[in-house]
């Protein structure tokens, strides 16, 4: 029987209210457009629809039916008040929700276009899952995807740019329904070195003794181990830049402490005269502690220079040849520099170069030093290429230690990004060693205890000078400060201000070349030059003066030569009165230079 035009739109009419009962019941869109993101679910819409029909056909028989109006009437005015708060409650939350999925989920979805080609936006949509606290992040991947062309890395890289932090993704491609799941990473804890480590703490002792020649205990680290670096090789100089109150002297005296229990020899310079003095009288530890005899420090590093020179031509004769380590320290490096430059301008000939030539003996320890077992440790607060005399040495430090420092040292030092933060505190170091950054605390003591334990190990283990072909120059008296200083005529007992000297004998203060006074033991001709002159049966003893205090004598005179001038004279011209050495310093009589300069002759 043929399907006439009435029976075509019964069964169309029929399919249509079949798909509106199922779309009404589902909870689904009752038109063909997709429900906006951020909506009320579908299993919500689906209640709220059966749960209004319901109640529409229970008040429909109700009150035609029954006829109980007011029953009817009562039980919407407490269907309102009960559904009153949860419409708000409903729309507070979809608010929340549709603001989490306009500005997070519907993005995402959009920016997952290359990673999931197969399916367009909506379905990309209805695969994206996000709940509200961004607990997680679900995917719904599609039949056969497998991650090709690096989508797997792009899908996670894009969870991490988007949510933050990182993600990791647990992956579903073997089983129906595909997906991914992508969790927040929990972050490590973060570790750090203890607040203080004791120097003769077990840990830190029982570590030294493990060390072979040459490797030394530099602190404990975040996993409260030590950290055990070898002065030889590549990184056998070692520069610490760290700023005031960094615990550099702790550093230092803890290291020339272990230098000495291997039997080193170290010779130390130190302007500061405070983070390396407690060594004084440690056999085989040679200090220079003076910033006014800046010619004693120089003197020293031109010896460790010389020492190189003699090891490296021994060397060569017998290449089996081993040395004891010599270890120069350079403490307050930045002002030594400063310091030695100043010295050079003041002494150096018109024919010598202007640059201070002091960096070139340590840049010849640095080069061939290591290859003899001599090694550099240089403290700087600010490792600057022009602390080291603009001569490419900040280099080849290859082990670089830095603490108390900001950005910009860090740019100029290691020039890394991002620049690691710096922790202010006494002790707390990062060791640098090419790629390598560790943090790590300084064991600490008092100077005194470093002093005696390493006393105590040099009577233990004895000193030998037998790879030493030359001797450390002697340090010159200490100077008297400016302010202590008195201008009276020297070189007598009864004008000169006396002082007890280390020895317990008498000494003087002999002014030097800057009308500076400086130690100077009395000889035994000069105490019998005085006792003669006091019985009158000897010449009086002249006064011998520096150049400058002479420069300001004759400025008395309104004889205007200063001392620099004086100097170029005494160098140039053959008939400049001649002066006696006392000390190491050249001394003159008032009477000659005032007599040399009285005539006309002032130039």
């Amino acid at each position: 029987m043929a399907r006439t035009e009435m029976d075509r739109q019964i069964e169309e009419g029929a399919e249509q209210a079949a798909v509106f009962v199922g779309r009404f019941v589902s909870g689904a869109p009752m038109g063909e457009q997709p429900r906006a993101p951020g909506g009320i679910p579908r299993g919500v819409h689906a209640l709220l629809r059966l749960a209004v029909v319901a109640w529409a056909g229970w008040g429909a028989w109700t009150w035609w039916g029954l006829h109980e109006h007011q029953r009817v009437i009562r039980a919407a005015v407490i269907t309102g008040c009960v559904a009153l708060p949860l419409v708000v409650v409903l729309a507070v939350r979809g608010r929340s929700r549709r603001r989490h999925m306009r500005s997070l989920v519907l993005p995402m979805a959009l920016a997952m276009k290359d990673m999931l080609p197969v399916w367009d936006d909506h379905q990309r949509l209805r695969a994206l899952t996000i709940p509200l606290d961004r607990s997680f992040v679900k995917v719904r991947l599609p039949d056969g995807w497998h991650g090709q062309d690096g989508h797997k890395d792009m899908l996670r890289e894009l969870v991490q740019d988007r949510m933050g932090g990182q993600w990791s993704g647990e992956w579903n491609l073997k089983s129906y329904p595909f997906s991914v799941v992508f969790t927040p990473q929990k972050p490590r804890p973060k570790l750090e070195p203890p607040e203080t480590v004791g120097f003769f703490d077990a840990v830190v002792q029982q570590a030294i003794e493990k060390c072979k020649p040459g490797q030394l205990v530099l602190g404990i680290d975040e996993r409260q181990k030590p950290v055990l670096k070898s002065m030889t090789g590549e990184t056998a100089m070692w520069a610490l830049s760290v700023g005031s109150g960094g615990g550099k002297s702790s550093f230092l005296q803890m290291i020339i402490t272990q230098l000495v229990g291997q039997g080193a020899t170290v010779v130390g310079i130190d302007v500061k005269m405070s983070s390396i003095i407690c060594f004084v009288g440690v056999p085989g530890v040679h200090l220079y502690t003076d910033p006014g005899n800046v010619g004693d420090m120089r003197s020293a590093i031109k010896w460790v220079a010389r020492e190189v020179e003699a090891r490296n031509y021994v060397k060569k004769k017998d290449p089996n040849k081993n040395f004891d380590r010599l270890t120069l320290i350079l403490e307050e490096g930045n002002e030594f520099g400063d310091a030695s430059k100043a010295y050079w301008n003041d002494t150096k000939e018109k024919t010598d170069p202007a640059s201070d030539p002091i960096w070139g003996d340590i840049a010849s320890v640095m080069r061939m030093g290591r290859h003899v077992n001599v090694t550099i440790i240089g403290v700087f607060q600010d490792l600057r290429e022009a602390a080291v005399g603009s001569r490419g040495l900040r280099n080849m430090f290859r082990l670089i230690m830095m603490g108390n420092y900001n950005a910009n040292q860090w740019k100029m030092i290691v020039n890394t990004t991002p620049v690691p933060e710096s922790i202010d505190r006494a002790g707390r170091m990062m060791i640098i060693e090419g790629n390598r950054r560790i943090w790590i605390q300084v064991p600490y003591a008092d100077p005194d205890e470093f002093r005696e334990y390493s006393l105590k190990l040099r009577q233990e283990r004895g000193y030998s000078t037998e790879d030493l072909y030359g001797t450390p120059p002697a340090a010159s008296p200490q100077r008297l400060p400016s302010l202590l200083q008195e201008s009276t005529p020297l070189l007598t007992k009864e004008a000169s201000p006396q002082l007890e000297s280390a020895g317990g004998g008498v000494v003087t203060l002999v002014k030097d070349e800057e009308g500076d006074l400086e130690e100077a033991e009395f000889d035994e001709d000069l105490d019998e030059a005085a006792a003669g002159e006091e019985e009158g049966d000897a010449e009086p003893v002249q006064e011998l003066l520096a150049l400058a205090e002479i420069s300001r004598r004759l400025a008395e005179e309104e004889i205007e030569v200063s001392a620099e001038l004086m100097r170029q004279h005494k160098r140039r011209r053959s008939d400049f009165p001649a002066g006696e050495v006392v000390d190491g310093r050249e001394l003159f009589t008032y009477e000659a230079i005032a007599g040399y300069y009285r005539p006309d002759d002032t130039d």
